[in-house]
């Protein structure tokens, strides 16, 4: 029996990680393992539930302190379950302090690193931050790179990574994504007006804190009130950085409501419903592509290239005359800007990136 351990420790990870997880689980000669860092704590546990998956082991969660101190918990943690379950193979996804450190303890290790979403690139160190750094150094430590775009295998073959360890299979996000639009079902939507089109907004991005996120929430205020017809949903995260800026700079407002992270299936609803999408998002990106929704993008540089050209997502930056004036250009009346951005991609892969994955996996672990 080949032993997997499969590493997440937040609500994104769980989302993309589960259909590669379930595809794993029907593999015989695979015995698969979830840990879950706890990084997003209860967030992952429900995400993961939505795609039937529980974590099978949990670090501590990691305490406060800053992102040195988190990676630092986390590294060091992972040390007693690879100990102990002498995995044949780890896999983690996207760039996040907990894909970081699984890859690098991984590598401690001598056990083989699989990355999922391998070669998204902004070649901005600082931009996301510190996600350009955690994937660019993962690249460095996986052994098996799974590029969701032809752009991110085209990324790593040009930083030298060998042809024959890069795999061009879609985005897991997709596939996630089917699966709760045919055969999720969610627990409970937000009520929502029936006249009134809904604009969804979230922001969450460690360098949108401070003046960027209330730039953007400036920029969704002055949007209601130009565009009295439309409504605002934004599932914000808890963090006091987010939630409180939040409820400063939207106090009064009329139409909008503030709502914590749905659970997945909810939520990917609720973007097949939207209108419009003002997002910081990485994840989203590829959603709103698929589903044809059209996104502005409040960051200067992303990595989901792919739907800008596309057509369906549009890089606004996080300034928020920038950001309204280009609200309001879709939102006017008969918008031609609009109907041009509204139309599905597939950009970003067609639903079947885990199968690819565990086929390549199962294949190797069978030698």
């Amino acid at each position: 029996m080949k032993r997997v351990l499969v590493i997440m420790g937040t609500r994104p990870e769980a989302i993309k990680l589960a259909p590669v997880v379930r595809e794993l689980r029907e593999q015989d000669g695979v015995e698969t393992t979830v840990l879950s860092t706890s990084q997003h704590g209860a967030l992952l546990d429900d995400a993961a539930a939505c795609f039937g998956i529980q974590p099978d082991e949990y670090l501590a969660a990691p305490a406060g302190g800053g992102l040195e101190r988190m990676t630092g918990q986390i590294l060091a943690a992972l040390g007693e379950p690879f100990e102990r379950l002498a995995p044949d193979l780890c896999i983690v996804q996207g760039d996040t302090a907990s894909a970081f450190a699984g890859a690098l303890a991984g590598f401690y290790r001598g056990v083989p690193v699989a990355h999922v979403e391998a070669g998204l690139r902004t070649y901005h160190i600082r931009s996301p931050f510190p996600e350009e750094m955690h994937r660019q150094v993962i690249t460095t430590l996986a052994n098996f790179h799974f590029a969701p775009t032809a752009a991110a295998k085209r990324n790593l073959l040009q930083a030298g990574i060998p042809a024959k360890r890069v795999w061009l299979t879609g985005n897991t996000a997709i596939d996630a994504l089917r699966y709760s639009l045919v055969e999720g079902k969610p627990k409970t939507l937000p009520d929502l007006p029936r006249d009134a089109r809904m604009l969804l907004f979230t922001a969450h991005r460690r360098e949108s804190w401070g003046d960027a996120l209330r730039e953007m929430l400036a920029a969704l205020r002055l949007t209601l009130e130009k565009f009295p017809d439309t409504y605002a949903l934004c599932p914000l995260h808890p963090n006091p950085a987010v939630r409180g800026a939040a409820q400063e700079l939207l106090a009064g407002c009329p139409r909008v409501q503030i709502i914590d992270p749905p659970e997945v299936t909810t939520f990917h609803h609720l973007l097949s419903r939207a209108f419009l999408i003002l997002t910081d998002s990485g994840g989203i990106q590829e959603e709103a592509t698929a589903l044809g929704v059209p996104t502005l993008v409040m960051r200067h540089a992303t990595e989901r290239t792919e739907g800008i050209r596309a057509g369906v997502l549009r890089l606004v930056g996080t300034d928020c005359r920038g950001i309204f004036s280009a609200a309001e250009e879709l939102l006017l009346p008969g918008s031609e800007a609009y109907a041009a951005m509204r139309h599905p991609s597939g950009a970003f892969g067609d639903g079947h990136a885990a199968r690819r994955i565990a086929r390549i996996l199962g294949g190797w672990l069978e030698r």
